[in-house]
């Protein structure tokens, strides 16, 4: 069975962190941003934003990656105690497409909930959901998320994409949800 980390990011990581994070809108949000932007754009606006975020990290920023056999399969990035009623924000999750299904999301999940957790106890997590992003759905709600409300991400190549707000109340109880 292949070895799999879950590592604390660095400045290092920021050049395949971006690559995944643009291969991966390639690939699920082919349906909501422009083509145009996903092709010209994405590579190069992702680059700049990892660089930045893990150059510059705002003080209550976790970003953990996934490596399976050395190489990164996975990143979860989480703003903790973001939101006073709502709690840390799960920024992004992505999975390589050949490590999907395999559990990594679910543990990368599992490890933010926890770190989170030791950040600031008895906080909820949140995240926007692509409203025909049925697949990433279904990952929250086995999960345990709730879906609280409509709600529209202001995209980045200028369009305005139809969300959900999924919502764990408790980070402690996702941890023991999501953790073998």
């Amino acid at each position: 069975m292949p070895r799999m980390n879950i590592l604390t990011a660095t400045a290092a990581h920021a050049e395949q962190i971006a690559t995944l994070h643009a291969a991966s809108w390639a690939s699920s949000y082919a349906d909501v941003l422009s083509a145009e932007y996903l092709r010209d754009i994405a590579p190069a606006d992702r680059r700049a934003l990892w660089r930045r975020r893990l150059g510059e990290p705002p003080a209550n920023q976790l970003v953990l990656v996934a490596e399976r056999d050395g190489q990164m399969a996975g990143f979860a990035c989480c703003n903790v105690a973001e939101h006073a009623d709502w709690g840390s924000y799960l920024n992004n999750l992505h999975v390589a497409a050949v490590h999907q299904g395999q559990g990594l999301g679910r543990r990368l999940l599992g490890r933010v909930a926890q770190l989170c957790e030791q950040a600031s106890p008895g906080l909820g997590l949140y995240l926007l959901v692509n409203q025909a992003n049925s697949q990433a759905q279904r990952f929250y709600s086995v999960l345990g998320a709730q879906n609280e409300q409509a709600s529209v991400w202001h995209a980045p190549d200028g369009s305005a994409v139809p969300t959900f707000v999924f919502r764990w109340p408790s980070v402690a109880a996702l941890a023991a949800h999501a953790l073998p």
